[in-house]
């Protein structure tokens, strides 16, 4: 008798195996095909995710050299530019809301705004940006931008807001969180809270010592050291 390299053991596992293959073979058929039916689908989610992503890409690309042409077009063509630009903005933020043309859309949106002194549209927009994408790197600067636009309308305390929602959120990994202590402290001095002003700048000091903001932090407390202010230093 011809060896196989079988036993007959070996022989019996695989008859077992070959007929509970059989006698489950829609099932086994079914999910095979489930699993095919699961894979293809990934296939193509990743391939339309790809394509989109591009698609978007290209889209924001194209409006940020649209807006460079705008800033240097003289006024009488600014007008048609700016609709078109303004359009196709709206068009991005629609249909990408959760890509990253979609938050660059809303943050140009605002930047443009804020160019024509539209504060409270532009920090609106800034605003709606840091609280639907806080884990976006526009997140901080956003809320940087809404300091200034309240602080342009006179809403110091919105404008001290969102700085300390800055620093509290993200101070310690954001690059310009010593800007921020400064203007926490340069709020401060204009609302005549001298020592809260002081708290701020003795920590942009203490933190950040080789900062360009350190300077004229200890500038600010010499200046209220000489003017008498009853603060301490």
């Amino acid at each position: 008798m011809e060896e196989t390299g079988l036993t007959q053991e070996n022989v019996q596992l695989i008859d077992r195996i070959a007929d509970v293959i059989h006698r489950h073979r829609k099932v086994f058929w079914g999910t095979l095909v489930g699993i095919l039916v699961v894979l293809i689908g990934v296939l193509v989610y990743v391939e339309f995710q790809k394509k989109y992503l591009e698609e978007s890409t290209r889209r924001i690309e194209d409006v940020l050299k649209l807006v460079s042409q705008y800033h240097q077009a003289k006024d009488a063509e600014k007008e048609k530019m700016e609709k078109d630009i303004f359009k196709e903005l709206d068009s991005i933020l629609s249909t990408y809301p959760s890509y990253y043309a979609g938050i660059r859309a809303l943050h140009v949106k605002a930047d443009l705004l804020y160019e024509k002194k539209e504060y409270k549209g532009a920090a609106e927009l800034w605003e709606s940006l840091a609280k639907k994408y806080p884990k976006s790197h526009l997140a901080p600067i956003s809320l940087m931008r809404v300091s200034v636009c309240k602080e342009e309308l006179g809403d110091l305390d919105g404008a001290l807001g969102a700085l300390k929602e800055v620093d509290s959120k993200y101070g310690k990994t954001f690059p310009e969180t010593p800007h921020i202590l400064f203007s926490m402290g340069r709020i401060y001095e204009a609302k005549g809270a001298y020592s809260e002003a002081a708290n701020s700048y003795n920590r942009l000091i203490d933190e950040y010592p080789q900062s360009s903001w350190t300077k004229l932090a200890r500038n600010r407390l010499i200046y209220f050291k000489v003017s008498n202010l009853a603060v301490k230093s």
